[in-house]
């Protein structure tokens, strides 16, 4: 299913979501250089169909309460081949979060997309993958995780999702949080019984 302009832009705006639509691809002209310490939350991709993706990030501001950054997305890792940017405002009222709805996409294609402010300084490169069409043959996979324990180490599920990222593209995460483990272990078993 083909989305019009029109749609695009309604979804993005339903979303509270910045939107860049993808053109020709050329060569990035951002300044560049890789800062993770100041996107604490990394990057995150979600809500793939065949021509759109939607892209996040954090990047907290001692000053101001708006700022820009910019969202770059291209065919390749060294962003020789950028095919979409846009202005993705973040703001402390938002929690210093920005959405980007990136529509024009191919279906069951990787892209690699990254975020940069206006000092050039820049998140982790992160790789996101667009839907396969409806009629597509290939099978495909699904990787699913519950109740992860990060007190205890055990974080092995998410080790093999990335190992495996290929084989099963898409993943669902059902656990309320890992803090419900924590809680629960102190709290509850400090609870006297009869």
């Amino acid at each position: 299913m083909k989305i019009s302009r029109r749609s695009f832009l309604k979804a993005a705006a339903a979303m509270g979501a910045s939107l860049a639509w993808v053109g020709s691809a050329r060569g990035s002209r951002v300044k560049w250089h890789e800062r993770r310490d100041l996107y604490p939350q990394g990057v995150a991709s979600g809500d793939p169909d065949p021509h759109s993706v939607i892209l996040w990030t954090r990047r907290p501001f001692a000053d101001g309460t708006r700022q820009r950054l910019t969202v770059e997305v291209a065919e390749d890792e060294e962003f020789r081949r950028v095919i979409a940017h846009a202005s993705a405002p973040v703001s402390s009222a938002a929690d210093w979060t920005a959405r980007v709805l990136i529509g024009g996409l191919k279906p069951a294609r990787a892209y690699w997309y990254r975020f940069t402010d206006s000092d050039g300084n820049g998140s982790r490169v992160g790789r996101t993958l667009t839907a396969p069409l409806p009629n597509d043959p290939r099978t495909v996979n699904f990787a699913f995780v519950s109740c992860q324990d990060v007190n205890e180490g055990k974080l092995n599920a998410y080790r093999r999702m990335i190992y495996e990222d290929e084989r099963a593209p898409a993943a669902e995460h059902s656990s309320l949080s890992f803090c419900t483990s924590a809680i629960s272990s102190t709290r509850w078993s400090s609870i006297p019984t009869r």
